[in-house]
């Protein structure tokens, strides 16, 4: 990977957080970690993003850091706390995320309990403790290698926690990373299926967002912006990894999802965080899977708005233009290396499906879902995707 900075410098901007986006965003750290008073961060990432030399490629001549590489594929509270000793133990005074959406929601998670007492379980969404989290924070940088969860834009860490056996959102607008570097560069490594499944992830940030409940203008807008660009660089970024537009697009699609799902997402998400909640599946392959069943599960209520998004991304308008959406997805689907069903994933059980559907309706995505869900209507559509 090329070290020298490139000639153009990266866009810059801020909603919601302050963003540096483009080839060679990644030497801007130095000077962003000093712009925020950041001295030693932690930098939080992954054995596989570590032995990628990612991060190496990130932090150059940053000497001072300190490297936590102990997060696991869906992070657990175990992995925070662990980050949370070591940035104590090293007196570190901010936190570097390097990696996917595993390594970025597990330093926000040690960013919170830096400065906040208790467990995470305290800051529970579903349990309406949100409101506990402050603003009092350390400075937090996120750095993604993947074009798909866009946490890097979000507000949310989604941790697994042993108090109530499943993963479990900390939701907080202080939780935003202070700012995000987004270089499309350090995602030219990812192969076709990690690239397939970490891409539908984020279009499926942009669909569901979209079709959500909540009134947000800005972010329906962002939404779609965010699907047009996924659907210029997913298949493209999967059959040629090293195809700079595609990665670039793919990159902002991914964060653009990141940035609409401030709305709110709806029942996939509701499933693959209940079918993910043992760590076994990748959540942006459970989103892929589910996703056309769950398009075609609220079409009677969100019929006409999912008609509005086919006709705004150019798939037509009129009566048929909700079932064009549908065959879009099913479509892209077909031509990526990914599983069709639940049943191809290693770890998962038909048998469990009562068990799934009953975490789904704890979870808080459905709640901003078209259709109305229950414990039976979620059965079924896992039955469906199976």
């Amino acid at each position: 990977m090329e070290q020298n900075p490139p000639r153009l410098d990266p866009a810059i901007f801020t909603f919601p957080n302050r963003i540096l986006f483009g080839e060679g965003a990644r030497f801007s750290l130095g000077l962003e970690l000093s712009r925020v008073g950041v001295n030693r961060p932690l930098v939080v990432t992954d054995p596989g993003v570590l032995k990628a030399g990612l991060v190496d490629a990130v932090l150059g001549g940053i000497t001072s850091s300190v490297v936590f590489d102990r997060v696991q594929p869906n992070p657990t509270e175990d992995d925070v706390l662990a980050g949370l000793d070591q940035y104590r133990a090293a007196k570190c005074d901010g936190l570097v995320a390097i990696g996917g959406g595993s390594p970025i929601d597990a330093a926000k998670g040690i960013r919170l309990l830096v400065t906040h007492s208790g467990r995470l379980v305290d800051y529970d969404l579903t349990a309406g403790k949100s409101d506990l989290i402050r603003p009092d924070m350390p400075p937090m940088a996120a750095i993604p290698t993947t074009a798909g969860t866009g946490s890097e834009s979000g507000r949310a860490a989604l941790i697994q926690l042993p108090q109530n056996q499943r993963k479990t959102a900390v939701l907080s607008q202080y939780l935003l990373p202070t700012f995000a570097l987004c270089d499309p560069e350090l995602t030219r490594g990812l192969s076709p299926v990690l690239t397939a499944a970490t891409g539908m992830d984020a279009l499926s940030h942009c669909i569901e967002s979209y079709l959500s409940i909540t009134i947000h203008p800005i972010c329906d807008g962002i939404a779609v912006e965010g699907l047009r660009q996924l659907s210029k660089g997913i298949e493209t970024a999967v059959r040629d990894g090293s195809n700079a537009k595609a990665r670039s697009a793919a990159m902002m699609g991914a964060l653009l999802g990141g940035i609409s799902f401030h709305k709110g997402l709806g029942v996939v998400h509701s499933l693959s965080h209940a079918l993910g909640h043992t760590g076994r599946a990748h959540h942006g392959t459970l989103n892929a899977i589910l996703l056309p069943h769950a398009l075609r599960f609220n079409r009677e209520a969100a019929g006409a708005r999912m008609a509005d998004l086919a006709g705004r991304i150019g798939l037509g308008r009129g009566e048929d233009a909700a079932g064009h959406l549908i065959t879009l997805v099913e479509l892209l689907l077909a031509r990526l290396p990914l599983p069709r069903r639940l049943g191809a994933i290693d770890g998962l059980e038909r048998t469990a499906i009562p068990d799934y559907a009953r975490l789904a309706m704890i979870d808080h995505c459905h709640r901003t879902n078209p259709q109305k869900c229950d414990q039976h209507a979620l059965e079924d559509l896992l039955d469906r995707a199976w």
